[in-house]
């Protein structure tokens, strides 16, 4: 990156070391960003990953960094992390999408509007390799439910009891 200023007349350019993000962004995930993302996990995150499997935010997110296809990380503007999320292939066409986000991920609008309009471009992404994507959620995380709505799934099901702690979930999908 380069920038031109004007100096006694002349035009002098100076190169800078450093690029400057206007708008948050997201990134193939690396292994830093699973203890980064787990070490400040929102707390509905943490509850609804230990009510599903009895697992630590790490644990989980272990699991999902080592298995998903992709598995990205979101970016503040700021340069923070925001969270993270991939698919697990199921099967030919079919993906199990998630989502765990850190406490900053709701906290600077711009970043929140930023983050929820790239999130349908990347869905229709990965759509070209899951048609067919779906999971399940924590009844309780209700910023979970307002996104998986945002990116226009339907919740098809409540399971009264589901997962280690036999706690209400819903089943989404998208198709």
């Amino acid at each position: 990156m380069s920038d031109t200023i004007s100096r006694m007349g002349g035009m002098v350019t100076i190169k800078s070391q450093t690029t400057i993000k206007t708008f948050a962004y997201q990134r193939p995930s690396i292994l830093q960003d699973v203890v980064d993302v787990a070490d400040d996990l929102r707390s509905e995150d943490a509850a609804e990953v230990y009510a599903l499997s009895g697992d630590t935010p790490k644990g989980a997110l272990i699991y999902c960094y080592l298995t998903s296809k992709p598995c990205m990380t979101m970016v503040s503007r700021h340069g923070y992390l925001m969270g993270m999320y991939g698919v697990i292939p199921e099967r030919e066409g079919v993906g199990r999408i998630w989502m765990l986000g850190r406490n900053e991920m709701t906290v600077d609008k711009l970043d929140k509007i930023t983050f929820l309009r790239q999130a349908k471009i990347e869905l229709e992404k990965l759509r070209d390799q899951y048609p067919l994507l779906f999971n399940v959620m924590d009844v309780r995380n209700k910023v979970h439910l307002d996104w998986i709505r945002w990116m226009g799934f339907t919740v098809i099901k409540k399971h009264p009891q589901w997962g280690y702690e036999g706690r209400p979930f819903y089943e989404f999908v998208r198709i």
